[in-house]
């Protein structure tokens, strides 16, 4: 459809059309939007903004929800009602979304609740399961504007609808929001003319990603319990990344793709995919495990989509010792910044201390690898992009001008010879980097399990950094190759330990990787999210989420923070006496002055954020949701009779600056319990 309208206009239309779709009764009120901290996670459960039961639901994981709507402990009407509660939040706080599917949300879930009174029976395998989605995913008569704003008024038609979206529905899942992407899909933070800028949950002068990032601030707020996004050179992981979720590129051809507006529409140079995203890794296997089951058969229903179930249990036996190799701080070109290469050394440690291999891969190959991707990108993207751009006066983003740039050397009019030179090029890529990983097996050992790897050079980026260090490098190669590829959290920036490269001990690869380190501000930086990414062979995305389960078991299993001669006093604080040590495996024992004794304040321990308390005899995790020892953290247990709100138990958490946390609610969220931390001599 061709516009004659401006950009401007079309936004502000579209706007005004989001946030009237919005309900008052679910907005904060206005004074809980002044002096925000800059990690929003808990900014609605301190205003006391959900009630109980909808404070239980949006902490719940995918498969407990689906279990309490089954055996009727929930509604699904209730459930939908909780997280379009929670994502109105999520959008004042994050701007995250742009389509607001409500109405018809409440009205499926009603259907679906008296479906199951009727029959006894679910619809499916997702029944009243609220799942978000990306933009692109087209929900007629809702427009899919994909951050471009010749799009955004734009009405969709019913044959347009997405199949994955059809799927879902029959399988009982609710859908009732769209998410933020950037112009087109194709920039690495989430802006665009339209909607805007989405910020980062955990810090909120940090980028949520792209071009997921509406998706993964969502998720990070607890507005979405699973949701769906797309990747063509890492915009389901480097926003998952970003946003400490778990995020899932699979192989071309494995998930339904039909129908889904594409930013570039008929390019298959490098293959767009789609793939879940969430807080944990059991909501990416549920997903899987039922939407590639033999009974949908989505390969009966997509040409695109290979007819492979899902499988378990892959890897023989399940306790085997696994072989990875882990690239190190840079790919050939960026460097990552020191709190992303701590993650590195966490991970190969906590691997090692369990008992699986992990060698040195080098990034062999990947700068070539990068280049053809970005070709690609120049060369088809200009001649779909920016005619679009035009036909409402949108000014180009600077990390975009490459599209200008290629179709000013003529890149955008491709002849049959030149594209024919370009495959041959990435499928020769793609044969000697598969023969190099097979190449790995030594004695009677197959070739590595997996690779682990930084996702970007950020922990997360500032807000605009991108614009002139735009780097999908290490994202990018993955999607060239065909290999899946999950993300992982492992921790969480630390200004104590994460401290600036000395120029005199480190020099940059190149002038831009230079000028990507200096942009590195401890303090500024402190508090943001640091995850990795595991990847595998084509089409092996079932061994791959086995594999990430592996190592983030591996990393909660590592004693993280040790106290000694400690002392609790139930009801009142955890006390740390003045002989304290406070140690880490990797940070080391603190200098005695950096701890305080009034009550437990932990100022620089632990790699992976982690405290143990005994409360009531019972040994619970008492951080969660992005602290990390850094913080000056006061644990105070107070009688449930002195706060309003919830109060499941006798006593109540209260970790200030982050969610609430009572003890029944951090064991039903499966908190890992570690023994012995606490001890006195």
């Amino acid at each position: 459809m061709t516009t004659n309208a401006n950009y401007k206009t079309i936004a502000t239309d579209a706007q005004k059309r989001r946030n009237e779709s919005l309900p008052q009764s679910y907005l904060l009120p206005p004074r809980h939007l002044k002096d925000l901290p800059r990690n929003v996670t808990a900014v609605a459960a301190n205003a006391r903004h959900f009630t109980t039961e909808e404070f239980e639901i949006i902490n719940s994981q995918a498969e407990d929800i689906l279990i309490k709507v089954r055996e009727r402990i929930w509604t699904a009407l209730e459930v939908t009602e909780a997280f379009c509660k929670a994502a109105t939040v999520a959008q004042q706080l994050t701007n995250c979304l742009t389509e607001i599917l409500f109405s018809e949300a409440i009205n499926r879930a009603k259907y679906l609740d008296g479906y199951l009174a009727r029959t006894g029976k679910t619809v499916g395998p997702f029944h009243g399961l609220p799942i978000s989605l990306k933009d692109c995913f087209v929900t007629p008569p809702h427009p899919s504007s994909i951050g471009m704003s010749s799009y955004a008024n734009q009405s969709t038609a019913a044959d347009d609808e997405t199949l994955l979206v059809q799927i879902l529905r029959e399988m009982g899942a609710v859908i009732y929001c769209k998410t933020n992407t950037p112009v087109a899909m194709m920039m690495v933070e989430t802006i665009n003319n339209v909607w805007g800028e989405t910020c980062n949950p955990f810090h909120t002068d940090l980028s949520a990603g792209g071009s997921s990032g509406g998706e993964s601030a969502l998720l990070a707020m607890r507005g979405s319990p699973l949701g769906i996004g797309t990747d063509i050179g890492g915009s389901v992981r480097i926003p998952g990344a970003w946003c400490h979720l778990y995020s899932l590129k699979a192989s071309a051809g494995r998930f339904p793709s039909w129908a889904i507006r594409s930013g570039i529409p008929g390019q298959e140079y490098t293959v767009a995919v789609n793939g879940p995203m969430a807080r944990d890794l059991e909501a990416l296997q549920l997903y899987c495990e039922h939407l590639l089951s033999e009974s949908s058969a989505v390969w009966t229903k997509d040409p695109k989509c290979l007819p492979i179930p899902w499988k378990k249990n892959v890897i023989q036996p399940q306790s085997r010792r696994l072989r990875f190799g882990i690239v190190g701080n840079n790919d050939g070109l960026m460097t990552c910044h020191p709190p992303v290469e701590r993650a590195l050394r966490i991970t190969r440690k906590a691997l090692e201390d369990v008992g699986h291999e992990v060698i040195d891969w080098e990034p062999i190959d990947h700068p070539d690898i990068l280049e053809i991707l970005m070709w690609g990108f120049g060369a088809f993207g200009s001649e779909t992009i920016l005619p679009q751009l035009e036909q409402t006066g949108e000014p180009i983003f600077n990390s975009m001008k490459m599209y200008r740039e290629a179709a000013a050397k003529g890149e955008n009019v491709l002849g049959s010879a030149k594209l024919r030179e370009m495959n041959l090029k990435r499928n020769a890529l793609q044969k000697a980097y598969l023969d190099r990983w097979q190449a790995s097996a030594i004695d009677a050992q197959g070739p590595i399990d997996g690779i682990i790897m930084a996702v970007s050079p950020w922990a997360a980026a500032r807000l605009g950094v991108t614009q002139k260090l735009s780097y999908v490098g290490y994202t990018g190669v993955w999607n060239v190759l065909d290999s899946p590829s999950c993300t992982f959290p492992v921790t969480f920036v630390d200004q104590k330990i994460d401290k600036k490269r000395s120029a005199q001990t480190w020099k940059p690869l190149n002038e831009r990787d230079g000028r990507a380190q200096a942009d590195y501000d401890p303090v500024f930086y402190h508090g943001a999210p640091v995850s990795l990414q595991l990847v595998g062979r084509r089409l092996e995305e079932e061994k791959v989420l086995e594999m990430v389960e592996v190592v983030s078991q591996s990393l909660r299993d590592r004693p993280s923070l040790h106290v000694k001669g400690s002392t609790l006093d139930i009801g009142i604080r955890l006390e740390l006496k003045p002989d304290t040590e406070v140690s880490d495996p990797i940070a080391g024992t603190l200098a005695p002055e950096d701890i305080e004794t009034e009550e437990l304040k932990v100022i620089a321990a632990a790699e992976y954020a982690e405290v143990v308390a005994v409360v009531g005899g019972m040994m619970i995790s008492v951080i969660e949701n992005g602290y990390d020892s850094s913080e000056v953290v006061r644990f105070v247990w107070q009688q449930s009779s002195s706060r309003s709100g919830p109060r499941p138990s006798q006593h109540q958490l209260f970790p200030f600056g982050s969610q609430r946390f009572t003890p029944p609610q951090l064991n039903s969220r499966r908190q890992h319990i570690v023994s012995n931390v606490i001890s006195s001599k």
